[in-house]
């Protein structure tokens, strides 16, 4: 019996035990998952086992303490008869005494020790064998028990039940693991890469401009150390000038030692503090800073007209690869050099207001298209990193022609064949965003969390949400916390969602189908669509989600991405019909009356829609110049009012004012 009460301890050990491994292992709380806490609950439930058969021992000894006056065989008969019983302590307590008073009342015509022997024997053997005496006893006391005591017994049977078929589950549930049937990762280069010779793509001109644009010559760094105070502000002030004596100290001959090693370094902070700088806008440059700026633009003039060239190219792909550790991972995959191509397309920028500033305006706009067409590169229909990238590379490029052309008087002429060639440029772009790069994101990310073809259609496995949760860095430095984010959102009921109704892997797939189809809705809907049509974007992304992990815990911001291209998407329009009313005004002595005189006369293909309004762009001739805006975010014309943000300054797009791309305000154009 103390083996059987053992083997029970250990089973309940094995129960509370795999609870806690299952708790551990979706929030990792406590230790690494797997075998930890369950030898341990199993262990402390082996003891307790044996704890309770020794107390129980020591109660049914005390139980029995009264029977001194019946003979030892009797005495030892219904000793046997309650131990076998296996029941409540009360229960044996009125089995005891009803044996007692039977064996009194047979024994009490005895009047010798070995009458009452005897006697005690012959009823012994009258009651069989204890065994099933004592089952019998059990089951008639059972009949007995009141009904309270038999629901409150099957309720605990079936729990005991539920409990080890819970236990068989979820060791079943742990033990799924992810099938890769896919390599997402070489479909999407076949998507990006279209039929046509390596010579046309301009990818390895980018990227060997972006190494050039890295390298710093010897005449560049003395140059920085002798006017390093131009690049002086109050945060890096000590950083510049331990700088300037790094180089001066470089270039002298008292210390020759790893001469290579420490000018990469001093390049490298060179190149990071010029970056903090040329993150300025133009207009906001000193002399001084100006300086620099013209001698770096001349350090990377190489570098620039191979951008230049590139832009000349049609087309732009790169080979996508992801990490050592997981080649097929579409998570994974990097795309090096976003951050040069940022630099690169500044610096271009920057050579055009330096050329501008020469009156050499056709140089000037060969560097601001090749700009744009640097961005319209990158963006393509690519991952939405990249996407954003582009667009903001383009954005900063049409910002720059407004800037130029409302800083200087260029003739007509030149802004007739730049109109042309942008006109060309943006002939066949699509604003729109593209999700067939998240969408391949998402199957790749289904294909690593869900089983394959398990009961119930491919369940979560808890492998592939480890892993996604890693690269996602939403776990601890160790991985375990795996469900930070959703703990947030379900709090513990997260298990029992994760284990039991969450959707499958075929309807997951189906929801990321919905889920994009959606999005890519809205993207080719304007503002001003959305809102008559009175669509509640989180109300309808919620009901397509349906509480799945996967596109619940960590959906980009897809709504403003898209507000961000349908912006752009106004900016460029703005630019053209700007350029357009210029030339009018230089050819007819006068600003038109409104848009649609720009179309009559030839100056403009076509007229430039607003998508906050709708309608075409807001323009309004005043005395000696002319507003043209956008209504804006808040979708309301408020006549032409500048939008600032919260410290006043103003701020195209923000959430109050129009978007005002006419008149340039002042601090934008050059001083």
């Amino acid at each position: 019996m103390r083996v059987k009460r053992i083997i029970v301890g250990i089973l309940i050990g094995v129960t509370i035990g795999t609870g806690l491994e299952c708790l551990n292992t979706f929030f990792a709380f406590l230790l690494p998952p797997f075998f930890v806490l369950l030898p341990l609950a199993v262990l402390i439930g082996g003891c307790v086992g044996a704890l309770m058969k020794r107390t129980q021992d020591a109660r049914f000894l005390g139980e029995t303490q009264n029977l001194e006056h019946l003979p030892a065989g009797a005495v030892e008969f219904i000793k046997r008869v309650l131990k076998k019983m296996h029941y409540r302590r009360e229960v044996r307590q009125d089995v005891q005494a009803e044996l007692t008073a039977h064996f009194e009342d047979e024994l009490k015509d005895c009047t010798t020790d070995e009458q009452k022997q005897q006697k005690a024997q012959q009823l012994i053997t009258g009651f069989g064998d204890v065994k099933l005496l004592a089952v019998l006893l059990r089951r008639a006391k059972k009949r007995c028990r009141p009904l309270w005591r038999t629901v409150v017994a099957r309720t605990f049977q079936a729990v005991g039940v539920l409990i080890l078929c819970f236990i068989v589950y979820v060791v079943w549930f742990l033990s799924g693991k992810p099938a890769i049937t896919t390599n997402y990762v070489a479909e999407y280069n076949k998507i990006v890469r279209p039929a046509a010779d390596e010579s046309l793509n301009a990818a390895p001109l980018y990227l060997k401009a972006v190494d050039l644009h890295e390298e710093l010559s010897d005449d560049f760094l003395l140059f920085f150390a002798k006017n390093h105070q131009a690049v002086v502000d109050e945060k890096n002030q000590r950083q510049v000038e331990e700088l300037a004596g790094k180089i001066d100290e470089l270039f002298s001959n008292s210390n020759r030692l790893n001469l290579q090693e420490k000018r990469q370094n001093i390049q490298d902070e060179v190149s990071g503090v010029l970056s903090r700088f040329m993150g300025k806008k133009y207009n906001e440059l000193t002399v001084e800073q100006r300086n620099i700026a013209e001698k770096w633009v001349q350090e990377h003039n190489d570098a620039l007209e191979l951008v230049i060239e590139g832009s000349r190219r049609p087309y732009y792909w790169r080979t996508y690869k992801s990490g050592a550790e997981n080649p097929t991972e579409m998570i994974g995959v990097l795309i090096p050099k976003l951050s040069g191509f940022r630099k690169l397309a500044r610096a271009l920028l920057w050579r055009a207001r330096l050329r501008a500033e020469q009156g050499r305006f056709k140089d000037a706009f060969v560097d601001m298209k090749s700009c744009y067409r640097l961005g319209q590169h990158i963006r393509g229909d690519k991952t939405l990193v990249e996407q954003i990238v582009g667009i903001s590379t383009e954005a900063l490029s049409v910002r720059t022609v407004r800037e130029i052309v409302g800083g200087y008087e260029i003739d007509s002429a030149v802004l007739a064949d730049f109109q042309r060639d942008f006109e060309q440029i943006i002939a066949d772009e699509n604003f729109a965003i593209s999700f067939e790069a998240e969408k391949l994101f998402m199957y790749d990310e289904i294909q690593r969390c869900f089983t394959e073809d398990r009961f119930g259609g491919g369940h979560l496995c808890f492998e592939g949400l480890k892993q996604l949760a890693s690269v996602r860095q939403l776990a601890s430095a160790e991985g375990y916390a795996t469900f930070k984010i959703i703990l947030e959102k379900r709090g513990w009921t997260a298990p029992l969602h994760i284990l039991f109704t969450h959707p499958d892997k075929y309807e997951t797939r189906e929801m990321v189908d919905r889920y994009f189809g959606f999005w890519d809705e809205i993207a080719h809907k304007t503002p001003l669509e959305i809102r008559n049509e009175n669509i509640d974007i989180e109300k309808q992304v919620m009901k397509i989600v349906k509480g799945n992990i996967l596109l619940d815990s960590s959906v980009p911001a897809y709504g403003r991405v898209i507000l961000y291209s349908q912006r752009h998407r106004t900016n460029v329009g703005a630019t053209l019909a700007i350029i357009a009313i210029l030339r009018y005004n230089q050819e007819m002595g006068d600003y038109p009356e409104n848009l649609a005189e720009l179309t009559e006369a030839g100056f403009l293909k076509t007229l430039p829609i607003d998508p906050f309004s709708d309608k075409p762009l807001s323009y309004r001739k005043t005395d000696d110049d002319f507003i043209l805006y956008s209504v804006g975010s808040n979708l309301t014309d408020e006549g032409g009012e500048y939008s600032r943000d919260s410290t006043g300054r103003i701020r195209n797009w923000w959430n109050n004012g129009d978007a005002v791309f006419w008149p340039v305000p002042k601090s934008q154009v050059k001083q």
